[in-house]
């Protein structure tokens, strides 16, 4: 089967910030290109610290956070996150939200009466301890679910260890396409449902020529490869792409290389904290007043507010979640966690996929009515709606991924998201731009497997 990515972008429904009904997208190209993304909505409520403000440790043995006592057997899970390390921007709140999870659903009576034992692993943005921990993880005959990883690199370093011993994988983070594993399931949103409605913003709004900047790993590789095809169907033109390590934080070549290629717009596919020097070097050459940036990844770790205001100012991105969606359960789910985390800053999408994942795990083996992994398995994948803090989810049985909304956003003065439109419930893609052949796990045994490997 060929790769159909504005076909399947086609079929959902796209509502204007503010309210409205929802408009029907032309039979081709990526979205309805005469509705321009215009409109404004709630802003971000709440702190505004800076992701520095976090409290955080390193330890690489386990800590265990136990909730108040239910049925008399414990279910024991497991969180793997970077809480050290250049990625600990992301890692730290999505170990807090983890708690924040388990703790929530212990104190709702627990998964089928009994209470959750929740082990956390600091991986200390370290691939190797991802393998390491994974192993430990798998020989515990205890530990029925994981929640954790947010790289590419990272859940690829766990997930086959994880997979061998049959232990589900919920993987809390945007990711690129392609994963295709019976017992992991992928809560983030991919690149067709992030960078569609990116590019089609863009296009819409700014121009048809893309320089795209990326991280040098396997999201960056395969996001870009998205942004080409995209960018192709959308009438658009790439004109400029690098990849650049983990570890660079000088980026006066690329910022010449932009200035000579004059795009209309920017792709920024960077991750980390070495990354965010990018922003700050591009404003500081003039060129946030004249290229907009576009991006599926800034704002993972609230880097709108560790930049200036007028650094972060007028970067588009697309998520899932943003704090301003009104309503009841993002409301309940802001209020809980401020009670147990005060300080920490606003919470931006990665970590609602780790409450998401858990949420959806509980239903799951509640419907079940074991933890017994085949059966949970089949559980998630018989259509259970989860209504989360950003809209109803349900697991696309054959891809296992997330059919979900999505919002774009652009970052205002105040450093705050405000909302430009949103797409809802937004099917993920099941194949990998470039690469016939597509994911179907629907009625798999036990052991299928494959990674779709995209063309570069």
């Amino acid at each position: 089967m060929s790769n159909k990515s504005n076909s399947q972008l086609g079929n959902n429904e796209r509502t204007k910030a503010g309210g409205g009904a929802a408009q029907s997208p032309r039979s081709k190209g990526l979205l309805n290109r005469r509705t321009l993304l215009k409109g404004s909505a709630a802003i971000f409520a709440g702190s505004a610290l800076a992701t520095s403000s976090f409290a955080s440790h390193k330890s690489s043995a386990p800590s265990t956070v136990r909730a108040k006592s239910l049925g008399d057997k414990e279910i024991h899970v497991a969180s793997m996150f970077d809480l050290t390390g250049n990625l600990n921007i992301y890692g730290i709140q999505q170990m807090n939200v983890s708690k924040y999870a388990i703790e929530s659903i212990n104190q709702n009576g627990g998964v089928l009466g009994r209470k959750l034992v929740l082990k956390t692993y600091d991986t200390q943005s370290k691939i190797e301890l991802y393998s390491r921990y994974a192993q430990e993880i798998g020989a515990n005959d205890d530990i029925a679910a994981v929640v954790g990883c947010f790289t590419g690199a990272s859940r690829e370093a766990a997930r086959p260890i994880l997979s061998r011993f049959k232990k589900l994988l919920f993987f809390p983070t945007i990711d690129e396409g392609g994963e295709c594993d019976r017992f992991t399931f992928m809560q983030g949103t991919d690149c067709l449902q992030q960078e569609g409605p990116l590019i089609t913003w863009a296009t819409e709004n700014v121009g048809k020529t893309i320089y795209v900047v990326a991280a040098d790993y396997i999201y960056g590789h395969v996001a870009t490869a998205w942004t080409k095809s995209l960018a192709k169907e959308a009438g658009a033109k790439v004109v400029g792409v690098e990849f650049i390590p983990l570890d660079v934080s000088d980026f006066s070549a690329t910022i010449r290389k932009i200035q000579t290629a004059g795009p209309a717009v920017i792709m920024s596919n960077l991750v980390g904290s070495n990354h965010i020097a990018f922003y700050r070097q591009f404003a500081a050459a003039g060129l946030n007043k004249s290229i907009p940036i576009i991006s599926p990844v800034f704002g993972l770790g609230n880097e709108q507010l560790v930049l200036s205001p007028d650094e972060a100012k007028g970067i588009v991105v697309a998520y899932s979640y943003f704090e301003s969606l009104d309503n009841p359960q993002n409301k309940a789910f802001l209020e809980g966690f401020r009670k147990l985390y005060p300080d920490a800053g606003p919470v931006p999408d990665a970590p609602v996929q780790v409450w998401n994942g858990w949420q959806q795990w509980k239903a799951a083996v509640e419907k079940a009515e074991t933890t017994e992994i085949m059966a949970v398995v089949k559980a998630l994948e018989s259509g259970i709606v989860y209504a989360g803090p950003a809209g109803n989810v349900v697991v696309d049985p054959p891809s296992h991924r997330n059919i979900q909304d999505v919002h774009l956003a652009q970052v205002n003065d105040d450093q705050q998201y405000q909302i430009l439109a949103a797409f809802s419930q937004v099917k993920p893609s099941r194949t990998v731009v470039g690469v016939d052949g597509a994911c179907d796990l629907t009625g798999k045994d036990e052991l299928s497997h494959r990674m779709i490997e995209p063309k570069f």
